[in-house]
């Protein structure tokens, strides 16, 4: 296996290879995890009844995925990278600020994943913590490294072993006798902050999509591309975060490990290697995208030095933050939505508008995207922070819906003026 050659340059046609239904494995192995395992128990420690948080988890499994696929269909048509691709709304200095905020939700993934991985690692191996964590970070890294047809490759083969896991929760939640509700019924604060979170986790990921797809041939369907990236993450995605809500039912604990332990009955060893496996091909990408977010803030290094930086200080976070993973988990993923979703309301715009042009200053996409953040903090509901409008509605957090529609809305009025000079000048000549 050769390393990969490119680093966020173009892709050139005569390197351009594979299919769109790679894309399905790809995004079905991501999401098919304990991470989203992890966000189906979370509806019932929120309070939902197993009805509220099944439709909860499939409707924001529904938005999330639909972002991500339109943002992985973007790839072919410039061969760049997604970040790069900011540069056309945001200008080559405007995008290191989104560059810099997804290096940091790589990084922060990462740990989130690694401090499930590193506890499943050391388990299934007898080993500590510390070291089952490094032993796993080690794997992904290498992985990583050689870079885009290998993660692809790496990702294919996995989907099968964690397709086979999942079947048999399935069984074990289909033959449970499920109760109907369980830890409460209905409250809408907590049903619009589980589609939140739900959303997120997948929505998250659209920072990352180009990066593996800009390979496809130009000529590729946008549809299929679009359908592949959909029906992948989508399916694996809701179908985990169902089984947490069924399961967390059947059995009446919200805690996804322990969860884990008792509904995997005498398999446990190979639903813990399913798990570990599980965190490799989530990791993987987040190590990947963030060397190539890195690489988008004009660093002077190669992909493989960029690789092994986020590697290294991933290991090192997840390491620190192994105590307090269920609040923090939470809160990551609400953070991810306040800017990633303002950041694609002005990619969907720029997309619209077609021009290819990279200003070397800040262009107007940064200004639309600050005032999305800026006008999303109202409704923002975490721990951490909780506005006042999402405290009038009991909770709820509708920050990313109001983020994205602010930030597309001022980017699209931004952009007409500009368009009515240009028309002037036509005329004129």
């Amino acid at each position: 296996m050769k390393p990969e050659v490119y680093g966020i340059d173009p892709i050139p046609t005569d390197a351009r290879h594979g299919k769109a239904s790679s894309l399905f494995t790809l995004w079905f192995a991501a999401n098919l995890g304990i991470p989203a395992w992890f966000l189906g128990v979370l509806g019932l420690s929120l309070g939902l009844g197993t009805s509220a948080a099944l439709t909860a988890v499939v409707i924001g499994s529904a938005i999330g995925a639909a972002l991500l696929a339109f943002a992985s269909r973007l790839g072919p048509r410039s061969g760049l990278a997604q970040l790069p691709q900011s540069r056309s709304s945001f200008g080559r200095r405007g995008a290191y600020l989104p560059a810099v905020l997804n290096w940091v939700s790589c990084l922060g993934w990462f740990a989130v994943n690694s401090v499930l991985g590193g506890e499943l690692t050391a388990e299934l191996l007898h080993l500590p913590f510390a070291l089952g964590l490094a032993l796993l970070s080690l794997v992904q890294v290498v992985i990583a490294f050689v870079g885009h047809d290998t993660v692809h490759r790496v990702e294919r083969y996995v989907s099968l072993l964690l397709f086979a896991t999942f079947a048999f929760f399935s069984w074990k939640a289909v033959t449970g006798g499920v109760p109907v509700l369980v830890h409460g019924g209905f409250n809408f604060g907590s049903f619009a902050l589980e589609v939140a979170v739900t959303a997120s986790y997948l929505f998250s990921w659209a920072p990352y999509a180009s990066d593996y797809s800009r390979y496809l041939p130009a000529t590729e369907s946008g549809t299929r591309i679009f359908a592949m990236t959909f029906l992948g993450a989508f399916l694996s995605s809701a179908w985990v975060e169902v089984l947490g809500v069924l399961l967390a039912a059947r059995f009446h604990i919200a805690s996804a490990i322990p969860l884990l332990r008792a509904a995997s009955g005498g398999l446990m060893l190979f639903v813990f290697a399913a798990g570990m496996l599980g965190t490799v091909t989530a990791n993987v990408l987040n190590i990947y995208t963030g060397a190539t977010s890195l690489l988008t803030l004009d660093v002077r290094m190669s992909r493989g030095v960029a690789t092994i930086v986020v590697g290294v200080l991933g290991a090192v976070f997840a390491y620190l933050g192994e105590r307090g993973f269920s609040g923090y988990y939470e809160n990551f993923l609400l953070l991810l939505s306040y800017w990633v979703a303002p950041w694609l309301g002005v990619v969907l715009v720029d997309t619209m508008r077609q021009s290819g042009s990279q200003e070397r200053g800040v262009a107007p996409g940064v200004y639309a995207f600050l005032v999305g953040v800026v006008a999303s903090i109202p409704f923002m509901s975490q721990t951490l922070y909780e506005g006042p409008v999402a405290r009038a509605l009991g909770g709820a957090d509708l920050a990313y819906y109001i983020g994205f529609a602010v930030a597309a809305l001022v980017y699209a009025v931004s952009l007409r003026p500009a368009s009515r000079v240009r028309a002037m000048r036509t005329v004129q000549r």
